[in-house]
């Protein structure tokens, strides 16, 4: 690799700990205010105290600087000691403030344990350990392989995994987590460097929602990689959803509280509902998302309320779950006021609870406490913040109230609560989503490429980091920036020598939790692109339309000359030189279905050959699906289109002399024949059976339930229908458009060989990388396919 940079969020971490390996010892001494602790008399020596900040990402051969912070009370002379369970770890520290840490070169992912010890010479030495994920240069190898695979209990399932790797495979193994299966069974289908694994198992019969976890390990000549996915197991009978929330709530008027449910579900959650009762309602509150967060209302007496939640999935399912809220009100001399790093965190970060204290010689003694049994020496005391280790659970999710208080030599006290919620290394990196993973971006030679992922946690992302996953792909520029949501990647190669899809790598990290993400991007060595149109699928016949296009990054398209060809020898073009033409099969003997694959081609200005291939299926024997009518075409004649769980079936007047195509939605359906004629029947109020005047149609797209377009031979459009001229205005933007295709409010196009969406006028989708072979309603969703794939991607959530 030439460069890599990387982007990370800084996460803060404090005593205590211990370790061994490589050690660097410094003397120092640095004066703190003495801890007045409740339980610690002012005449004790007080152990020193270490805070120390950094990355806990990194990469082979590279330093990182740790921000550090080491106070005594009493002034006492501090002696440091670092040390790496890793051997070859140099220390160097610059400062009471900075250490700088130099990591050897690996070639496989490594977890280093870095420990750093503090000694006054009178009290215990106070440690501190920081887990340091190190990975290789470039990850060395692709495994394709699903976030969450979701099945029904009692099925015998497959999952296939290909593998990519820049080294010479041995061993591919299977390891799970959490079930032991009634049957498994791996068959790998290797080469030297790629190939694929299939793991098959058998599920048990669940009466709710369970999951587990698979992992694939790939073993090469020069390191072990691996991949691991959640399995979400249903019940057989029909979908389950699960809620629950956390009892025992309380918080002081005006405070801030967040309540987090527990959720199993086995489909896509619609919405979520929050209710308050009874009044005074919160201020504030977030009553539609799935964490409720609210400052609470102001009491004159402790009171009850109650708290419920309301969650809808898909299939009109609903659960609801209540807890009750203690609300306490606010002491007439208080003012003291608490807030947290943390909403919500994870196992192995740091929360630090500050308050807004003056220290004054007038405090007598203050006081920290966490409800529930949390571990006490998980927390480090001072006047004015409470340093907390979060500890690995075997829950999902902990809630605790974080108490303290101040008491004057007045006899005055002041007191204030806060919550303090955390949820397990597993749940926690289960919550860290890309949600558009399977979004593609380009690479062209000397051009810098900057794009934006939106990358989500509840719990705060201590570290990110993007990097190539093959040595065969690098790059002049690779950094990445992730603030917010928002993770922008910045990719430069200005040597850019082969086209094909680069892989990358997104790492992140939170405490304990470590999520891996991959994502892709087409290289492109021309500036030239040809797209063939989207695959088609027709009743048999001899013609095919066909819609080409030639798209270039800065030239005018006309300018660069093209040519169609089929695969077989019984097609011919009624132009082989124009984008939009015919494919006429002139062999009488040959059958009319089929496969049929074409190929338009063009030259850049290298005379190198760019192509795209076009699949056309023609068919004899064809089931047409809607949402409320299936269609059988038998011998290339329509036979029925029956209403779904009905005798009820649509009646045609007249129908074409040689059917050409059959679309349906809602309650229509129509027919095309060859002569470009169209035909349609439904229900008696739908409008798109009030056909306009139209030339001879080469393709029918059915947008939705109620709106329909006819394409032309020469690439236009004309719609009919409820929708129809919203649809046409998207039409009629810049580019051409090769397929309409709507769900509800939200309708996608496929144009210039890539996906727009588009809902109440705006554009809230768009694809880049390879071009789009087709798109389809899957799962009452909008999904594509993108051109040689067989993976059906569905990014709009309806």
């Amino acid at each position: 690799m030439r460069k890599l940079l990387i982007a990370s969020l800084i996460g803060t971490l404090s005593a205590c700990g211990g370790g061994g390996g490589n050690d660097n010892t410094h003397n120092n001494s640095n004066a703190s205010r003495q801890d007045q602790s409740q339980t610690q008399p002012a005449n004790e020596n007080s152990a020193p105290t270490a805070i120390i900040s950094g990355q806990d990402i990194a990469l082979s051969g590279e330093s990182l600087t740790l921000t550090t912070q080491f106070s005594d009370a009493d002034n006492d002379e501090l002696s440091i000691n670092w040390k790496s369970s890793l051997a070859d770890v140099t220390f160097k520290q610059n400062s009471l403030s900075e250490t700088v840490v130099t990591f050897p070169r690996v070639t496989e992912k490594k977890t280093i344990v870095i420990t750093c010890e503090v000694s006054d010479g009178t009290n215990p030495t106070v440690t501190k350990e920081l887990n340091i994920t190190l990975h290789p240069e470039t990850v060395g190898a692709h495994i394709q392989m699903a976030e969450v695979y979701e099945f029904k209990g009692g099925s015998d399932v497959s999952i296939n995994v290909p593998i990519k790797t820049d080294a010479n495979i041995e061993t591919v193994e299977w390891h799970i987590d959490g079930f032991e299966p009634g049957y498994k069974k791996v068959k790998n289908n290797l080469s030297d460097t790629q190939g694929n694994s299939t793991l098959s198992l058998q599920l048990p019969e669940v009466s709710e929602v369970s999951e587990f976890y698979i992992t694939v390990n790939v073993k090469t000549d020069k390191a072990t990689h691996q991949q691991t996915a959640r399995v979400k197991v249903s019940p057989a009978d029909g979908p389950s959803l699960t809620v629950s929330l956390p009892q025992g709530l309380s918080v002081s008027s005006t405070a801030h509280l967040s309540i987090v449910p527990t959720i199993a579900h086995s489909d896509d959650i619609i919405s979520y509902e929050w209710s308050w009762s009874p009044a005074p309602q919160p201020t504030e509150p977030s009553s539609n998302s799935s964490i409720y967060q609210f400052y609470a209302p102001i009491v004159e007496q402790e009171s009850d309320f109650t708290v419920s939640l309301k969650v809808e999935m898909k299939g009109d399912i609903s659960k609801t779950a209540t807890t009750l809220v203690k609300v306490k009100p606010i002491p007439a001399y208080n003012a003291l006021t608490l807030t947290s790093s943390h909403e919500i965190a994870g196992a192995g970060q740091t929360v630090i609870i500050k308050n807004d204290i003056v220290d004054s010689p007038d405090i007598k003694a203050f006081y920290w406490n966490i409800d529930n049994d949390f571990p006490k020496n998980m927390y480090a005391q001072q006047l004015d913040q409470l340093t907390i280790d979060i500890p690995d659970i075997e829950d999902l999710k902990k809630f605790h109230n974080v108490h303290y208080q101040v008491e004057y030599n007045s006899g005055v006290i002041r007191e204030a609560e806060i919550p303090l919620v955390y949820l397990s290394k597993s749940a926690a990196s289960s919550d860290i989503k890309l949600k558009d993973k399977h979004r593609e971006f380009d690479i062209y030679p000397q051009t810098e490429t900057k794009v934006n992922y939106t990358l989500t946690s509840s719990v705060p992302l201590d570290s990110v980091l993007v990097t190539s996953i093959l040595n065969t792909e690098s790059y002049d520029k690779l950094e990445s920036e992730y603030n917010g949501d928002t993770l922008t990647i910045t990719v430069l190669d200005n040597d850019l020598r082969t086209s094909g899809t680069h892989y990358f790598k997104v790492i992140t990290k939170a405490g304990l939790a470590e999520k891996e993400f991959t994502i892709r991007a087409q290289a492109f060595t021309s500036d030239l692109r040809v797209y063939s149109g989207v695959d088609e699928t027709f009743i048999a016949g001899r013609e095919l339309p066909v819609f080409g296009q030639v798209i270039h990054r800065h030239n005018q398209a006309e300018n660069y000359a093209t040519e169609w060809s089929a695969e077989d020898r019984y097609h011919i073009f009624d132009n082989t030189q124009t984008l939009t033409t015919k494919a006429v099969l002139i062999d009488a003997l040959q059958p009319s279905s089929g496969k049929v694959n074409l190929k338009l081609s063009s030259e850049d200005d290298n005379q190198n050959e760019i192509g795209s291939d076009l699949s056309i299926t023609l068919a004899e024997f064809l089931r047409v699906e809607g949402e409320g009518y299936s269609c059988s075409v038998n011998q290339s004649e329509i036979t029925h289109c029956s209403k779904k769980n009905s005798f009820d079936r649509l009646s045609f007047t007249t129908q074409p002399e040689q059917l050409k195509q059959v679309v349906t939605r809602g309650d229509y359906a129509c027919l095309l024949g060859y002569d470009g004629k169209v035909y349609c029947a439904g229900n008696q109020e739908n409008p798109v059976q009030m056909i306009p005047d139209l030339a001879s149609v080469a393709k029918l797209n059915a947008v939705n339930s109620d709106t329909i377009c006819a394409q032309f031979y020469d690439a236009t459009w004309d719609c009919w229908g409820e929708k129809a001229t919203e649809t046409e205005e998207i039409i009629n933007l810049s580019g051409q458009v090769h397929q309409i295709l709507g769900k509800d409010d939200q309708t996608c196009i496929i144009r210039n060989g890539l996906v727009q969406c588009y809902q109440d006028g705006q554009e809230i989708f768009s694809t880049e990388g390879k071009f789009i072979s087709s798109m389809k309603i899957k799962n009452e969703q909008i999904c594509y396919r993108r051109k040689g794939s067989t993976l059906d991607i569905c990014p709009l959530d309806n």
